[in-house]
């Protein structure tokens, strides 16, 4: 049986991180920003 560990990506500097909780994420843990899920707009 296997488990799956959802993993998320932050849409700002690319990095790729396993979830430890079931909710989402405030900020991206590498470059903290609290839009890691919104393209930046140009």
């Amino acid at each position: 049986m296997k488990i799956e560990i959802p993993e998320r990506k932050c849409k700002r500097c690319g990095h790729v991180w396993l979830l430890k909780k079931p909710q989402e994420p405030i900020v991206c843990p590498k470059c903290k920003s609290p839009y890691w899920n919104k393209e930046r707009e140009k």
